[in-house]
């Protein structure tokens, strides 16, 4: 395997959930190993997730901007621009966006358990194939003021 550059919004791009999230796959599977996903995802305030857990599955976000409040169990956990976050899987979580306009996170998805759920396989099972033009209009739109 080669080693390989993805700009922006480039990968295997997905409208997802009943939320209309945009997720962009960088690597997963084959590319890095059946147990990790790595993600590009843009959202907005009022696109929140309810609480909710992963089986055996971690989540790892690293906020490119936007400000957020992650809970973590009973935790609060405040970031912003360049900082890290580490949720356990098992552990019910959920984030609430502070900051109007774009928030973009890289998500990585890690599976302790074999055989377990694949978040990354999951948005490619089940959501709606998109283009690299789809998600930068979106990305553009939460940039304009």
């Amino acid at each position: 395997m080669a080693g390989y550059v993805l700009k922006e919004a480039e990968g295997r791009s997905y409208r997802w959930s009943e939320f209309g999230y945009l997720f962009t796959i960088k690597a997963m599977g084959n590319e890095m190993g059946d147990d990790i996903a790595f993600i590009e995802f843009a959202t907005e305030k009022g696109n929140e997730p309810p609480r909710h857990t992963h089986k055996d599955e971690d989540e790892i976000f690293y906020v490119l901007s936007g400000e957020l409040t992650f809970t973590c169990g009973d935790n609060s956990l405040d970031a912003g621009p360049r900082d890290f976050v580490f949720l356990p899987g098992n552990v019910p979580h959920s984030y609430t966006i502070k900051t109007d306009g774009l928030v973009q996170l890289l998500v990585v998805t890690v599976n302790r358990e074999e055989g377990g759920r694949r978040f990354g396989r999951d948005i490619e099972e089940t959501g709606e194939r998109v283009t690299r033009d789809t998600v930068l209009r979106y990305i553009d739109e939460l940039r304009s003021p």
